[in-house]
């Protein structure tokens, strides 16, 4: 009777994992900048411009806590909407949200009554919330890198909200409380123009964000 004789199965190493591929960083510049400018602007409109306003315009507490809670309502809302669809085009939402933050400053600049200012704020909620949801939501995506990324955002917004109050002080004291609403529109400016040359090179490039 043969003998059947048992040949050693050779082991078969498993592959490495695959590693995440993360958005090239360079598409997050856009959406980086527009939360940091968000931040900002959030603390300049809630920061020491809301008793300047209040005097101004003789609006009663209740009045000036109905135009805080409105614009943190708003800033919620568009946190939500921003974190859900920034990761699908965060150019086309950090865009959007960043014109929202231009009219609505404008808008709150130029307000003569608590409605006009209420209604003003809403817009300029929903974009700095949709602008700090995509920063958020991006954060995510940078692959090996994103602990690094959520770090350093979380630095450089905490930085903007500090140059934010500190920036709207210096101008309601030194100007008036409407040139204070209008100090962010330059550097809303900046980073919308990043976000649109980032849209037309990542076109250009045909490169299509996961």
């Amino acid at each position: 009777m043969s003998e059947q004789i048992h040949q050693p199965t050779p082991s078969v190493t498993p592959p490495p994992p695959a590693q995440p591929v993360g958005r090239p960083w360079w598409l997050l510049i856009g959406a980086g900048l527009g939360a940091m400018v968000a931040a900002c602007q959030l603390a300049v409109l809630i920061g020491p411009l809301l008793g300047s306003v209040r005097y101004a315009l003789g609006l009663p507490a209740t009045g000036l806590a109905i135009v805080l809670v409105a614009q943190l309502a708003a800033v919620a809302s568009g946190f939500a909407g921003g974190y859900l669809l920034g990761r699908r085009a965060p150019a086309a939402v950090t865009g959007s949200a960043l014109v929202l933050m231009l009219l609505g400053v404008v808008a709150a600049a130029l307000a003569g009554s608590a409605a006009m200012l209420t209604v003003a704020v809403l817009p300029a909620g929903l974009g700095q919330g949709a602008a700090l949801g995509t920063g958020a939501g991006l954060t995510g995506e940078a692959g090996e890198r994103r602990a690094q990324v959520r770090l350093g955002l979380g630095l450089a917004l905490f930085g903007a909200l500090a140059v934010g109050a500190l920036l709207g002080w210096f101008a309601t004291r030194s100007l008036s409380w409407r040139l204070a609403c209008l100090a962010t529109v330059p550097s809303v400016l900046v980073a919308l123009l990043a976000t649109v040359v980032i849209a037309v090179a990542t076109s250009a490039r045909g490169t299509r964000a996961p």
